[in-house]
């Protein structure tokens, strides 16, 4: 019954092939494109495989079982290429039972015609076993009955609808999609022209069937789009969906700058069909605008905003061109994107108004607060100033049993005074009502006043104050009062924030006598690296714990950088949690 023939190496290659590209498919069954895909190389392997084991038998009646056995495949094999075919193409919605209905109740007829053909031999005439000693070939000779026309003109049918489809996907497919697009052509092409040439008595190979042959060609294209193509990975109607439904005007251009494509977000944008734009220069794409067209004409990457006055106002777009090269780096074309910004530049006009009305509130406050500085001041000091001659009258009187209260009271107007001057002087800053009076000074007299101040705080928490020149700080020209102030604050911090600890005062001056540095080391609390981020922020303090335990306006760092900037220095700090804080100014040794 069974012998070697080379005619049947072609259709059991076929089959092992169809066998590889399965094993490919099956880890992704999981998607619907990987099932329609695995039934049509399915079906195409039982097609091989009847007709390889057909090919290789002599005997008529296991030739006649095989023969039906290849028909199963040849009927399955045309509507998974179409399930395929829609899945691939994004045409899903075509994919209903209503749609299939007919055909399948029509093939199953067929096949059911081809089992049963011994009774009534509608499907084919009675075949008559053959040999053919030229070639050494053993074959059924017969021809066609009524139901098998029918049979193939439904399989042909449903070949020709499902490769339209993927047709017409093929010219906007990007390169990949396009490669992808023509080996799944090539491999549902051949076996069907391979069938019609047997049909029609002109195969290539007398007396056999070629088109299980075609089939290896077919399994081949199919593994190379699923390894070297990514065909299940890569759909192009993905693309399509994504970028049709995209708010962007998209437009692809060739090598020349021709369209090629065009979304509709785009074709809205100038009010014109794919037709009517397809194959023109893009400067044509945008009427009254050819020197902007020219502008990019050479740029193979651009992301900028551009501003179109297409006659109903002025509308604002984030352009962005990319290059589309070929494997080997040469360009092919250009994909350009045009985002409307408009309500991103509203956005940012009213954001803007906004922060000038702000800044110039801000201003008028500042303003204010400065030209109020004699009337805040003046009351508080009559206060304070009154304090004190009762208390030296108390005294004269014998009455000292009240002097504690007045200190009270001379005490709480001296730290409101404090907290006033603080918000009074941050806002002739804010103002520019701040002036400086730069003067010759010696730095070493203003040291000693500024540690003969805070003296008495740092032993109020135990601490030990200690001052280091390191060399002669030379003479300055500086403002006397705000290095004094930047002194006294950095150290009133210091002293606050440390207890039974120590705080050292380290002056140095720096290379070719340029700069001079005041670092105030403390061996504090210390801050972390969030609370460092909000240092110098108005009414800010590390947190709000600390405010409540140690009191404070949180304006005396910021005044004392604002005083730095303006004469030209800078400062730094550097501190962790529990290991103290070092602040460090650098003035220049002649402000400007």
């Amino acid at each position: 019954m069974w012998y070697f023939t080379p005619y049947a190496l072609a259709p059991g290659l076929a089959f092992v092939v169809a066998l590889v590209v399965i094993a490919l498919i099956w880890p992704k069954r999981e998607q619907a494109l990987a099932r329609a895909l695995l039934a049509l190389v399915i079906a195409t392997a039982i097609w091989s495989l009847g007709n390889a084991l057909e090919t290789s038998n002599t005997n008529f009646t296991a030739k006649w079982h095989l023969i039906q056995f290849q028909y199963i495949g040849i009927i399955l094999v045309p509507f998974a290429w179409l399930a395929f075919a829609m899945l691939y193409t994004g045409r899903n919605h075509l994919l209903t039972w209503q749609i299939f209905a007919l055909p399948a109740a029509l093939q199953s007829v067929s096949l059911l015609a081809m089992f049963t053909n011994d009774w009534h031999y509608f499907f084919v005439p009675p075949f008559t076993l053959m040999y053919d000693a030229e070639h050494g070939l053993h074959y059924m000779a017969g021809g066609f009955g009524p139901l098998w026309y029918m049979h193939a003109a439904i399989s042909y049918g449903l070949t020709l609808f499902g490769t339209l489809l993927v047709l017409t996907a093929l010219p906007r497919a990007a390169h990949t999609y396009r490669v992808q697009t023509f080996a799944l052509l090539m491999g549902v092409a051949m076996p069907w022209i391979a069938s019609i040439l047997y049909v029609t008595g002109r195969s290539p190979i007398p007396r056999l069937d070629p088109t299980p042959i075609a089939f290896a060609i077919s399994s081949l294209a199919f593994m190379v789009s699923i390894t070297r193509y990514h065909m299940l990975d890569l759909v192009p109607t993905a693309r399509g969906t994504v970028i049709a439904h995209m708010d962007d005007a998209v437009v692809v251009l060739d090598a020349k700058r021709r369209i090629v494509d065009a979304n509709p977000a785009a074709l809205r944008l100038v009010g014109r069909t794919l037709d009517d734009v397809l194959g023109r220069k893009v400067a044509d794409f945008l009427p009254g605008h050819e020197r902007l067209a020219e502008q990019f004409r050479d740029v193979e990457t651009v992301a900028t905003e551009l501003s179109l006055d297409r006659g109903s106002g002025t509308e604002y777009y984030d352009l962005r061109i990319t290059p589309i090269n070929d494997r080997h780096g040469r360009l092919t074309g250009r994909v350009v994107v045009l985002h409307d910004i408009r309500h991103q530049k509203q956005n940012e006009a009213e954001l803007r108004k906004a922060k000038e009305a702000a800044e110039a509130a801000n201003r008028a406050k500042s303003a204010f607060l400065a030209n109020m500085s004699h009337e805040l001041r003046t009351p508080l000091n009559a206060i304070i100033g009154y304090s004190e001659l009762l208390e030296e009258e108390l005294h004269d009187i014998g009455q000292a049993e009240l002097v504690p209260d007045l200190q009270r009271i001379t005490k709480a107007g001296q730290h409101l005074l404090t907290l006033i001057n603080d918000v009074l002087d941050l806002a002739k800053v804010e103002a520019g009502r701040m002036e400086l009076e730069i003067e010759a000074l010696d730095p070493l007299p203003v040291l000693q006043e500024v540690m003969a101040t805070v003296e008495p705080m740092m032993r109020q928490n135990g601490n030990t104050l200690m001052l280091d020149i390191e060399g002669a700080p030379g003479m300055l020209w500086a403002d006397a009062t705000r290095l004094r102030q930047i002194l006294l604050n950095l150290l009133s911090n210091a002293a606050k924030f440390t207890e039974r600890g120590h705080v050292r005062l380290h002056v140095a001056r720096t290379s070719c006598d340029q700069q001079i540095t005041f670092a105030v080391i403390d061996s504090g609390i210390g801050m972390n690296e969030e609370q460092l981020a909000n240092l110098f922020q108005p009414f800010s303090q590390a947190d709000s714990s600390t405010t409540r335990r140690y009191g404070g306006t949180g304006l005396g760092l910021v005044i004392t950088r604002s005083f730095c900037l303006m004469m030209g220095g800078t400062i730094d700090v550097q501190s962790k949690p529990d290991q103290g804080s070092t602040f460090t100014v650098s003035l220049p040794a002649v402000v400007g």
